[in-house]
């Protein structure tokens, strides 16, 4: 069984050692420093479990269980997605941009809860809602702001028939599904066969579909001068930016990630 297959170089080599790190409790360096060294209590069937997944395609994160976003720990497993860096990007400037404690946040599909427990975690104070339709994703998120002290509000809801409080938020961020479905074949079976279709893929003739219902709900339920943030598919940055636009909102922005593509859209209601 290998995993070479379905990775680039050199991922495999970042997976095995990702195992032995939170499996069997030895990293690089152990290795390096120690190269026949028992693993005590190894268990060679329970290994090949770990082996037979990994082959047939399950993400790592969801094999060891978990993944690291924003200097914290979450919980990971089928049902939610598997947090991205990203995603972290979009999670530093808000909280760069909001600084200030009592702010208003609202975190719209909140999957694991990566965004929503991060915000809480990095803007001392704030008051953080996340919204999301799943059930299954709200008790992975809750699992996470317990497990990392995190302060927020979680609410079940389908946002295209969410009913949001007037001028009762300063931020909403979302990084809602964005990829068309004819991407689909073209996407590794380790993210296609595990993670959450539901999270992911939208119908190709509305690609934007989520952001504008979105934008309805920010432009209703943000005060005057509140903020928008949006993690977008790289290939429909200006369309989302041109729908914020044609909603009357000011001070859009498209911005680059670490790899020069359009990824987020930042945008402010009017004063």
């Amino acid at each position: 069984m290998s995993v070479a297959p379905l990775y680039d170089h050199p991922e495999p080599v970042a997976v095995a050692e990702r195992i032995c790190a939170d499996l069997y409790g030895f990293d690089r360096f152990g290795m390096t420093l120690m190269p026949s060294a028992e693993v005590e209590g190894f268990d060679e069937e329970a290994f090949e479990q770990v082996c037979k997944r990994l082959a047939e395609g399950c993400p790592v994160q969801y094999v060891v269980g978990h993944t690291e976003f924003c200097d914290l720990r979450f919980a990971v497993r089928e049902g939610v997605l598997v947090p991205r860096p990203e995603t972290e990007q979009l999670v530093r400037l808000v909280a760069e941009k909001h600084p200030n404690s009592g702010v208003r946040l609202m975190d719209i599909g909140t999957g694991s809860g990566a965004i929503a427990v991060s915000l809480a975690k990095l803007i001392e104070g704030a008051r953080v809602t996340a919204v999301d339709v799943s059930e299954d994703a709200l008790a992975v998120a809750s699992e996470n702001a317990a497990a990392n002290g995190a302060k927020v509000e979680f609410v079940r809801a389908d946002i295209f028939a969410y009913e949001p409080t007037p001028e009762s938020l300063d931020v909403v961020v979302s990084n809602p599904p964005y990829i068309p479905e004819s991407e689909r074949s073209q996407m590794a079976r380790n993210v296609v066969g595990y993670e959450p279709s539901l999270a992911l893929f939208v119908p190709d003739h509305s690609p934007i579909m989520f952001y504008q219902c979105i934008a309805d709900v920010a432009r209703a339920t943000l005060v005057a001068g509140g903020a928008l943030y949006f993690e977008v598919h790289e290939r429909y940055a200006s369309e989302v930016a041109e729908c914020l636009v044609c909603r009357g909102f000011v001070e859009v922005k498209v911005i680059e990630d670490f790899f020069f593509k359009p990824r987020i859209v930042s945008a402010r209601k009017p004063r």
